[in-house]
Formats: C-alpha cells, sequence, structure tokens
C-alpha cells in the first residue's frame, strides 16, 4: 500500500501509491524532502522549478537538470513522465526567430461572424498554415486570429481569403508595428 520516496538528504519519507492520491494530499505528504540546496521540495514546487528550467532550455538532459534541481536523474524522468502523460507538456519545440525566415510582419485579426457558421468558421482557421493563433472571443467581435506574413500583399490575400468564408460578416485587421514583448510562456509561482 505504501512505498518509500527516494532518499532526500539525510530524510527518507512514505508516500500511499500515488495512483490513490489527491495530488493536494500527496503534495502536504511530501512538504519534508529537502533538495541538496536546503529548501523544502514538493512535487508541485518541482514540478514548477522542472518547467522553468525547460522554458529555459528544453534541450538539457534528465542529468542536468537534476544538477539544476538538486534531485537524482531518475526523479526528473518520473516527474517528465508525468507531466506528459498529464498533458501539462505537449511537447518540446525549438524557439524560432520568424523574421529572418522571411515572416516578419504580423497582422492580428477580430472577425464577427454569423453563430451558427462559428463552429466551421474556427475549424477552417485552425488549417491555415499562416495562422499562428486562433481564438474565440467575447466583445464585439467573435474571433481573433494573429498571422504572420512576408508582406503586405501576402497578408491582404489572406485576409481576403478569410472572408470569403461563409458565415464571416466583417474583419477588423491590425499590423504589429513593433513587439516589445512576445512570449509564450507565463512564468510559474511556487506555491
Amino acid at each position: 500500500m505504501s512505498k518509500k520516496c527516494r532518499r532526500a538528504s539525510t530524510r527518507v519519507f512514505v508516500v500511499s501509491s500515488l495512483d490513490r492520491v489527491s495530488e493536494q494530499f500527496r503534495d502536504s505528504l511530501c512538504e519534508s524532502r529537502e533538495s541538496s540546496g536546503g529548501e523544502s521540495v514538493t512535487y508541485r514546487n518541482l514540478d514548477i522549478r522542472l518547467i522553468r528550467a525547460l522554458q529555459t532550455d528544453a534541450r538539457r538532459s534528465n542529468r542536468q537538470l537534476a544538477e539544476e534541481l538538486g534531485v537524482a536523474a531518475s526523479t526528473v524522468g518520473h516527474r517528465l513522465k508525468d507531466l506528459e502523460e498529464r498533458g501539462v507538456i505537449r511537447g518540446y519545440r525549438p524557439v524560432i526567430d520568424y523574421r529572418a525566415l522571411g515572416l516578419g510582419l504580423v497582422a492580428i485579426t477580430r472577425i464577427k461572424a454569423r453563430g451558427e457558421a462559428l463552429p466551421n468558421i474556427v475549424r477552417s482557421l485552425i488549417e491555415h498554415p499562416h495562422l499562428t493563433h486562433v481564438y474565440e472571443i467575447t466583445g464585439e467581435f467573435d474571433v481573433m486570429v494573429i498571422g504572420r506574413f512576408a508582406d503586405e500583399s501576402q497578408m491582404n490575400r489572406e485576409i481576403k481569403s478569410m472572408l470569403g468564408l461563409p458565415g464571416i460578416e466583417g474583419t477588423n485587421t491590425s499590423v504589429v508595428l513593433d513587439t516589445p514583448k512576445e512570449q509564450l510562456d507565463v512564468e510559474l509561482a511556487l506555491g
């Protein structure tokens, strides 16, 4: 029914089978675990620290991550597997400079749609190769998309093709002039 958690510093602690224990209870059972740095580590805190480390550089090995986090490489492997299985980590991708690839024009388009047509419009937009984001939103517009284009003429062609989708009643497009901050990652707080 119970199994020992890995030895951390000089303490050993016991955790019930993780399959049968809620996240909150599991975290409270492991509160006393110490990393090599002497700070208290819960699975939740370790997961967040692991995600932060991956956000900085996802190419590091489990051993390198373990050294940084002060845990065993096998612990990193288990936590990664758990995060992947739960869908928290959905993949590992390079950070691409699209401007360097000739896709420096960013446009934000808001779309008004007839209610019954919205699901079909969203499905069509998701398949659009130049759109990086498709959001259903509240307010005056129903959908907001962000796209990357080579130039104004390509953007214009793509927006006109969107206007041809059945159920679109109108659009409003803004071209991004400058990008003071573009960050997909959110800084996660330990807790």
